[in-house]
């Protein structure tokens, strides 16, 4: 089950945050996306067992930010299996997904076979100058090597007085949903860049002037961040562990390039984190806190 509490709204007005970017190396860059991209693939269909049911969670605050209504055409960025897709044409907007993954185009043709996806780059939209009244990205900027190519193509393919929205997961000790595994990977003393190429903070943009920073300096004006608070409930810890590793890309990788004895460590730490989350009615209940960051070309 997953219920939403109404979000807490606030505005940034300013940047204020550190001036944090992606990966500057070429081949840095290439090695993280086509992991990302494999990564993901492999995830396409076990990504609906939890993470993308919670992602799916946060659609709705996502295209209201983006102002997505009726007739308008609105382009999904990392459209994954189609929940945002699905959700704009139910709104009467015209959607495009895209996604540099496979199979994860696969999986929302499947489940989507009336909506239009097609294979693309977040850093590289193959679409003209101001195409899409909207534009949409439902955790994109945490899985791509350059975040200001992603955030300045979403800005150029706006019409003016279109809105582009992102969001983003906030901090993990906040978000535990997608902190969780991490603690027990760091508490268990695995080392997480093993299996896992050089990549940026995934949670860079959980600084709100980071964020904000990253939008006005991609041509958006009128930017502000929301905070949308999720609370995502499982039966136990099998199914959160199980669902963390089929929807996770990083830290699933990590944990499956362990061996057989560091991999319990890890689950032995996890258990003991999750059994800080049960609930008296039973089962286990995390926050997902989730930021979304939006603005408007001029």
């Amino acid at each position: 089950m997953w219920s939403a509490p109404p979000p807490q709204r606030f505005t940034c007005t300013g940047s204020s945050g550190p001036g944090i970017v992606g990966l500057t190396d070429s081949e840095d860059a290439t090695a993280f996306k086509q992991f990302e991209a494999a990564g993901w693939s492999r995830q396409a269909y076990s990504y609906e067992q939890l993470t993308g049911r919670v992602t799916a969670a946060a659609a709705g605050a996502l295209l209201d930010a983006a102002r997505v209504g009726p007739g308008l055409r609105v382009l999904d960025v990392a459209c994954g299996s189609g929940h945002v897709a699905a959700a704009a044409a139910a709104r009467g907007a015209e959607p495009v997904g895209i996604d540099i993954s496979r199979g994860m185009l696969d999986a929302a043709r499947h489940a989507h076979p009336d909506l239009a996806f097609v294979h693309g780059d977040a850093e590289a939209l193959n679409f003209a100058d101001g195409s899409f009244g909207a534009v949409v990205g439902g955790f994109v900027l945490n899985h791509v090597p350059q975040p200001e190519r992603a955030a300045s193509e979403a800005f150029r393919v706006l019409a003016a007085d279109g809105c582009a929205a992102f969001s983003v997961w906030d901090r993990p000790e906040r978000a535990r949903l997608m902190g969780i595994m991490s603690d027990a990977i760091d508490r268990a003393g695995l080392d997480r860049s093993v299996g896992v190429p050089p990549g940026p903070d995934g949670f860079r943009f959980a600084d709100e002037g980071a964020f904000t920073s990253l939008l006005e300096d991609a041509g958006l004006g009128q930017v502000r961040i929301d905070t949308f608070d999720l609370s995502v409930r499982v039966e136990d810890g099998d199914e959160l562990w199980n669902g963390l590793l089929g929807g996770t890309v990083r830290a699933a990788a990590a944990v499956l390039a362990a061996s057989e004895e560091d991999r319990r460590r890890v689950r032995k730490a996890f258990d003991e984190l999750a059994a800080g989350y049960e609930t008296e009615a039973g089962g286990l209940a995390l926050p997902a806190v989730v930021k979304i960051g939006s603005g408007v070309a001029p």
